[in-house]
C-alpha cells in the first residue's frame, strides 16, 4: 500500500476516479435537477451557455408535494416538475405575490432545455455502474475459462484456446455492437454486451500464467497428495494471480467505460431519456461547428478524463506489482 501511495501515476488516477465516483454515487442528492434521469424539459431554456442564469415561478408550489423517501430519491430521483414557468427579469413586477426562483445552468442546457450538469452526473453514474459490473463479470468469466484451459490442458485447452482466438480476432467494439443489436437496448443488455466483449484478455493472461504455475513444485506436491483440480486451481493457483488480475481489473474498467460510451454514441446503448456520456456527445455533435460546442465537448472530455484516470491507475499498479518494471 505504501508503494502505491508513493506512485504518482496511481495516486493521480485514483484521486480523479475517487472524485468522479463520489459525485456520481451521490447522484440525485446533489443534482440541480433531481427529476428521474434529469429529464425536466423547458423549451424556453434550450441551448443555454454555461453559467447562464434564468428566472421562473413554480405554478405547482401551492400544492403540497408527496414526501419522497431519501433512498428512493437517491436511487430514482423525484418526479418531473411540469409546472415551471420561465419569466424574464422585466416581468418580475407582474409576479409580486408569487415566489420567483433563480436557477444557474453551470454547464449550460441541451436542445430540450435540460440541465447539462445534472445529466452529466447521472450519466457518470450509468457509465461507472456499467464499467464496474462489466469489469467484475469479465474477471469472473475470463478467470474461470483461463484456469480451466491453462491447468487442465488437453481438450479443454484446445476448445477454450479456439474460443479465445475467435473472440480475439474480432474487434471488441464490433462484438459489443453485434451483441447490443441482438439483445436490443437497455442497461442490462449493454452491461452483458460489454462484459462478454472484455473477458478475452483476462482469459488469455490467466491461461498463460496457469500453464507456468502448474509445473511448480508445490502444485505437483498438491497433486501427489490427492488434492482435487478445483482445489488446486482456486486455492493454490488463483491467489498467485492477484497482481495480474488487479491490473486487468483497472484496464477492463477503462475498456468497459469506453465501450459503453461508444455504443451510446452509435445509438446502441442505454435507451433515452436515461443520460449517458456517449449518447450526449452524439446528441450534441451538430453544435461543434456552431457557437455552443461545449454541449458535445463536456461529455467527451469527461469520458477522456475518466478513461485516462483508470489507465494511469493500471500503469501505477503494473509498476508496483511487477518487479521487472521497477528498474526500467
Amino acid at each position: 500500500m505504501k508503494a502505491l501511495i508513493k506512485n504518482k501515476l496511481f495516486l493521480f488516477g485514483a484521486i480523479i476516479c475517487l472524485i468522479l465516483t463520489v459525485i456520481s454515487t451521490l447522484g440525485y442528492l446533489i443534482t440541480p435537477d433531481s427529476s428521474t434521469n434529469a429529464n425536466t424539459i423547458v423549451h424556453e431554456w434550450k441551448n443555454l451557455k454555461p453559467g447562464a442564469k434564468v428566472l421562473y415561478i413554480d405554478e405547482n408550489s401551492s400544492t403540497p408535494n408527496a414526501e419522497i423517501n431519501l433512498w428512493e430519491l437517491w436511487l430514482n430521483g423525484s418526479p418531473s416538475n411540469n409546472h415551471i414557468k420561465p419569466i424574464l427579469p422585466s416581468e418580475i413586477t407582474q409576479y409580486k405575490h408569487q415566489q420567483v426562483y433563480s436557477k444557474t445552468f453551470w454547464m449550460g442546457s441541451d436542445q430540450f432545455g435540460r440541465d447539462m450538469l445534472s445529466r452529466m452526473i447521472i450519466g457518470g453514474r450509468v457509465s461507472l455502474s456499467i464499467g464496474f459490473l462489466a469489469m467484475i463479470s469479465s474477471l469472473l468469466i475470463g478467470t474461470f475459462i483461463g484456469l480451466l484451459s491453462g491447468f487442465l490442458g488437453g481438450l479443454y485447452d484446445k476448445f477454450f484456446s479456439w474460443l479465445i482466438a475467435v473472440f480475439w480476432s474480432v474487434p471488441t467494439l464490433l462484438i459489443a455492437m453485434g451483441l447490443s443489436m441482438f439483445l436490443a437496448k437497455g442497461f442490462y443488455q449493454v452491461l452483458l454486451a460489454t462484459a462478454l466483449s472484455t473477458w478475452v484478455e483476462v482469459a488469455r493472461v490467466v491461461r498463460g500464467q496457469a500453464i507456468q504455475l502448474r509445473e511448480r513444485e508445490y502444485i505437483l506436491a498438491a497433486k501427489i497428495n490427492g488434492f482435487s483440480s478445483v482445489r488446486i486451481m482456486f486455492l493454490h493457483i488463483l491467489p498467485n494471480l492477484k497482481g495480474s488480475l488487479t491490473v486487468l481489473a483497472t484496464t477492463n474498467f477503462a475498456s468497459a467505460i469506453l465501450l459503453e460510451a461508444g455504443l451510446g454514441f452509435l445509438g446502441l446503448g442505454v435507451s433515452p431519456p436515461t443520460p449517458t456520456w456517449g449518447m450526449m456527445v452524439k446528441e450534441n455533435m451538430g453544435y461543434l461547428v456552431l457557437d455552443n460546442a461545449s454541449m458535445a465537448l463536456i461529455p467527451g472530455i469527461a469520458i477522456m478524463i475518466l478513461v485516462m484516470a483508470f489507465n494511469l491507475m493500471s500503469m501505477g499498479l503494473r509498476d508496483v506489482l511487477d518487479p521487472r518494471t521497477t528498474n526500467q
